[in-house]
């Protein structure tokens, strides 16, 4: 059964989080841990609504299995733990065939990035080293205040709403800090950047170290199939776009983003962060070209509904000097390197491991 409801999961589950209402999620994996499940339980259980293909999503369990590495699975939430607030990001910049094909691209590598770490914690586990309790209990307590309203005994709750326990989130802590100890003294300790190389890199490349324009948005989405409102979508942006004309400043507009809008990141009043002029979407950008700071425009139509857009902030394309672009050359030749290395770390680590797909 695993294969035709993985198949599913990588190709069509992405989009259930589209117009769901999404809370913000500024969270790094550890403190995801817990977050995107709550959501998962309730997009798989909306989408099971659905016709054709998207009914089998109702038999889609968060243990499904995806790949098996010398025996030991790899589910499915293990790889949405890791791919929540990336997948916010994506809902927010694209729709259609190209949200399915980016959320899909990021799945399939995160579930590569985990095939590799179960097999570096077996080397772990083969020498082991102790991992102080600290070290495990400062995460803990990052959870506890994210998701436990700050206490351990909120977080068991939570952990228990969904599916899982304190000694489990632990096991997870702990292997990632031990596959990062192993990592980093496997692969990335040799690695070293010249001077020679960084200018080499500057003056040969400069179309990298010119700063392409950047927009920071605010995003209100009213859905076409009705969304939170449950009301007729053109009659909604009536609505709004009346409000609108009296607004005073901001606040007003983040005011309007959580009374409506169906779009991820609502509750964080519908910010992208910052977008580079290309990564845009193509309805938004011809907009947005018209748009100073500050300015409000909408509704835009997309394939999913309609847009208000406000542009928050506009950072101008400009030239990078050398004296800044040096330190972020030396990172990015030293990320390159390091992706080499561990590269050539995981395919031999593989070599020896056997593995199987069920997508």
């Amino acid at each position: 059964m695993f294969s035709p409801v993985c198949k599913i999961f990588l190709h069509y589950f992405p989009f259930t989080t589209t117009g769901m209402g999404m809370k913000k999620a500024h969270l790094q994996y550890f403190i995801s841990i817990l977050f995107f499940c709550f959501f998962f339980f309730s997009a798989a259980a909306v989408w099971g609504t659905g016709k054709g293909n998207r009914n089998v999503v109702r038999d889609l369990r968060v243990d499904s299995v995806l790949v098996s590495v010398n025996g030991q699975g790899i589910t499915l939430l293990d790889v949405l733990l890791e791919t929540s607030n990336e997948e916010i990001r994506l809902a927010n910049m694209y729709s259609g065939e190209r949200l399915y094909s980016e959320t899909e691209k990021l799945r399939r590598k995160v579930v590569e990035e985990i095939i590799v770490r179960k097999l570096v914690y077996e080397e772990y586990k083969r020498q082991p080293f102790p991992i102080a309790r600290q070290h495990v209990d400062h995460y803990m307590d990052l959870l506890a205040s994210s998701m436990g309203n700050g206490t351990r005994l909120g977080l068991e709750r939570k952990a228990r709403s969904l599916g899982t326990n304190l000694d489990e989130l632990r096991d997870k802590i702990r292997e990632k800090i031990a596959v990062d100890v192993l990592l980093h003294q496997y692969c990335d300790r040799p690695i070293y950047v010249t001077p020679k190389e960084v200018f080499e890199q500057y003056k040969n490349k400069p179309e990298n170290w010119t700063e392409p324009k950047k927009y920071s948005l605010e995003l209100l989405l009213v859905s076409k199939n009705g969304g939170r409102t449950a009301g007729k979508p053109l009659e909604i942006c009536a609505k709004i776009r009346k409000e609108l004309d009296g607004m005073k400043n901001r606040n007003d507009f983040q005011r309007l983003v959580r009374a409506y809008s169906d779009a991820p990141g609502a509750e964080n009043g519908g910010s992208t962060g910052l977008v580079e002029e290309g990564k845009l979407r193509p309805e938004f950008a011809p907009v947005l070209k018209k748009m100073k700071v500050g300015e409000i425009n909408g509704p835009v139509e997309t394939l999913e509904g309609y847009y208000f857009i406000r542009v928050a902030d506009l950072l101008p394309e400009k030239k990078v000097p050398f004296e800044k672009a040096s330190e972020k050359i030396r990172s990015l030749l030293e990320e390159a390197q390091r992706k080499k290395v561990r590269s050539e770390y995981a395919e031999q680590l593989k070599a020896g491991a056997v593995i199987k797909y069920y997508y």
